[in-house]
């Protein structure tokens, strides 16, 4: 544990006077995978997800078969469309993907009939032109063993198109996976750790701080009904100095948590439930031989619940 202390000093010390953009890392913090939706958006310590090289390339070397999975969602009443496909492919090579679309369409742009003139009731606004905002991003990862550690790497590149501006992003996440014991495991993620750069085509620049995921998950058989069960800690730490918007700010630094809990409560079903933040998710996993059908469910107040299913494949 005291790497991971260090890791967190190091941070610390590397953001602490950093002229990062705040929140422009967000198209890169959405998540992926609807099993770890539903855990609370747990997934560093997770390999049986088919989204590692998103949640901890490291993951990689625990895979055992090769995982698809393809998943719609559509948010704030059909608002906001969030697609994802992601794929780890077991065996020597030790490879991930995961692509991601976020969509907004049809978002009216608004004019005054005299710009000259405060808006009034004989000076309304009216639309004049619909427009698409887009972000499409590719994680690309990889893994090796080096020593007792499984390291991992993930490449991230991004295309942004927001109104009538678009833009391009790049950087990466370093991570790690240790299993402590037969049924503790540890994974921590380095997110954009050499910073991440938003270029825009009108020239402007973002820069996205780097920040640290840590994660603890716990196997065990629940007592009396003796069902597997997986327990998931995971904590989220920016350097943002997010402040009222994190669930702990520390100054600069903030802390934001999430927990998680699979029962494989029979061969072909795996239920689900987290807590993500301040709100409550839960979901399922059926299993039809190769295939599996996955929903999530997020409990969010302030706007509209949010759902998500999937299709999976294993071979």
């Amino acid at each position: 544990m005291k790497y991971i202390f260090t890791i967190i000093l190091v941070l610390l010390l590397s953001c602490s006077g950093s002229a990062a953009d705040k929140y422009a890392g967000e198209i890169f913090v959405m998540g992926a995978g609807v099993r770890n939706f539903a855990l609370g958006r747990c997934g560093l310590t997770d390999t049986a997800s088919p989204a590692v090289a998103y949640w901890n390339a490291a993951l990689l070397n625990a895979v055992e078969v090769t995982r698809f999975e393809l998943m719609h969602a559509e948010e704030y009443m059909g608002l906001l469309k969030y697609d994802t496909f992601a794929a780890a492919w077991a065996g020597p090579a030790r490879f991930g993907l995961v692509l991601t679309r976020i969509g907004i369409n049809n978002i009216p742009l608004t004019r005054l009939e005299n710009p000259e003139e405060d808006i009034s009731p004989t000076n309304r606004p009216y639309k004049y032109k619909e427009v698409n905002n887009s972000d499409m991003v590719a994680y690309v990862g990889f893994a090796r063993v080096v020593g007792r550690y499984n390291l991992g790497l993930t490449a991230k590149l991004a295309y942004r198109n927001l109104a009538e501006e678009s833009g391009f992003g790049f950087g990466a996440d370093l991570s790690i996976f240790k299993e402590l014991s037969t049924n503790l495991l540890l994974g921590a993620r380095l997110r954009d750790f050499c910073t991440t750069q938003i270029l825009w085509g009108n020239g402007s620049h973002e820069i996205v701080n780097p920040g640290l995921d840590v994660e603890i998950s716990y196997k065990t058989n629940l007592p009396r009904i003796n069902i597997p069960a997986q327990i998931f800690f995971s904590g989220e730490f920016h350097a943002e100095g997010m402040k009222e918007a994190a669930t702990l700010s520390l100054g600069f630094i903030s802390l934001d948590p999430h927990l998680g809990l699979a029962l494989q409560a029979h061969p072909r079903l795996t239920i689900y439930a987290g807590y993500d933040i301040e709100n409550v998710t839960a979901g399922l996993t059926i299993y039809i031989n190769r295939f599996s059908i996955n929903y999530s469910f997020e409990q969010v107040t302030e706007l509209e619940n949010s759902h998500r299913v999937s299709l999976g494949l294993n071979i």
